[in-house]
């Protein structure tokens, strides 16, 4: 298990993501951990811009839906259903976001629930820390609508 899939696929189809540099730093099946540079994200008060880091947390999660898939045997098309994202702290430097782990029975019943009806959601989230501390939540409803 790594994160190639997501990087390859973020080089394929996410301008955006691009443009940010996100990366995936880490994916052991459990969480995934994206990190993004301050640089191309920087706002005039010398932190990481509301927009990139609600993109880079998004993706965590994003992500792991994406992984979990590709590692179930799946090229999904994934959406966001419904997000919110809690701004905490200023991120003072590269942006570094985790999908939290989500109990085994969750992604069983996920992938149980797309095996039945094509379709299937479940309920993330991720965390940027900054200086050992929560600068950022986020919590989405991801749903897959179908295969490729």
């Amino acid at each position: 298990m790594n994160g190639e899939a997501l990087d390859t696929f973020i080089a394929k189809y996410l301008p955006t993501a691009q443009h940010m540099q996100i990366t995936v730093e880490n994916y052991d099946g459990s969480s995934l951990r994206l990190h993004a540079p301050l640089a191309p994200s920087i706002n005039d008060k010398l932190t990481a811009f509301g927009g990139s880091i609600y993109v880079v947390a998004v993706m965590a999660c994003w992500g792991m839906v994406y992984m979990r898939c590709v590692d179930y045997g799946l090229d999904p098309d994934i959406v966001v259903a419904e997000a919110s994202i809690e701004y905490l702290r200023p991120v003072t430097g590269d942006i570094v976001a985790s999908s939290l782990v989500v109990e085994e029975k969750h992604w069983e019943h996920f992938f149980d629930r797309f095996e039945e009806r094509g379709k299937a959601k479940i309920n993330l989230c991720s965390e940027i820390i900054v200086n050992g501390e929560v600068a950022v939540r986020f919590k989405g409803l991801y749903a897959i609508i179908g295969v490729k």
